[in-house]
């Protein structure tokens, strides 16, 4: 199953919800809280689980999933030194402060594939194999037609 991981705030999200509705890719999309309450209560809480998840399928690890001209990560490197943190330590953080990653952040559970922001050409890789063949075919009778 794909989940799409998402911010409310970020434009790349939305793009990237409607384009997997768009191609009928079936997801489940996990809307991100990034205050310190649950104030949206379809809103839910980023888990140290889940960013270990992300971690075990990234290719670059960290480097992959952190934004680092983000106001959060400007704002936490005053006050940390991010590079000496312990993976655990890190791991913690990044559950705390979720505007801290690049979004949005999708994850096929079955394939293990991971993608961080949004990109339609990257994307393609959730199309199922079957809606893929059928789009190919379509194009292909256009261009014969």
């Amino acid at each position: 199953m794909l989940h799409i991981y998402t911010i409310g705030s970020s434009t790349s999200c939305r793009r990237a919800v409607k384009w997997l509705k768009d191609k009928k890719v079936p997801f489940q999309e996990h809307p991100i809280d990034t205050t310190d309450n649950l104030s949206v209560k379809t809103r839910e809480k980023l888990s140290t689980n889940t960013v270990k998840q992300f971690l075990v399928a990234s290719e670059n690890g960290c480097d992959e999933l952190l934004a680092p001209r983000s106001l959060t990560m400007q704002e936490l490197s005053k006050v940390m030194d991010l590079t000496s943190l312990g993976l655990t330590e890190m791991i913690n953080v990044i559950a705390k402060h979720p505007k801290m990653l690049r979004w949005p952040i999708a994850f096929d559970d079955h394939r293990q594939i991971l993608q961080v922001g949004f990109n339609d050409d990257e994307f393609g890789t959730f199309i199922p194999r079957k809606l893929r063949k059928m789009e190919l075919n379509n194009i292909l009778s256009r261009l014969n037609g």
